[in-house]
């Protein structure tokens, strides 16, 4: 993941609530369980938020 699609994804992150965060946040939890990585957190959100699509209208695919 680029550094520009890493922004972006965070950009996205923030306008989620809390309970929205921690639910996400828990799920991810259950799923990576004790294999935790920032690069399985990014590959994660960026599944959970389905921004590949808009990436490529914008061109950061």
């Amino acid at each position: 993941m680029t550094p520009a699609q890493i922004e972006d994804l965070f950009i996205e992150w923030d306008l989620y609530g809390p309970r929205e965060k921690d639910a996400m946040m828990q799920e991810f939890c259950e799923k990576f369980y004790g294999n935790y990585t920032l690069n399985g957190f990014h590959n994660f959100l960026k599944d959970k938020l389905d921004i590949e699509g808009y990436w490529n209208k914008i061109g950061l695919m």
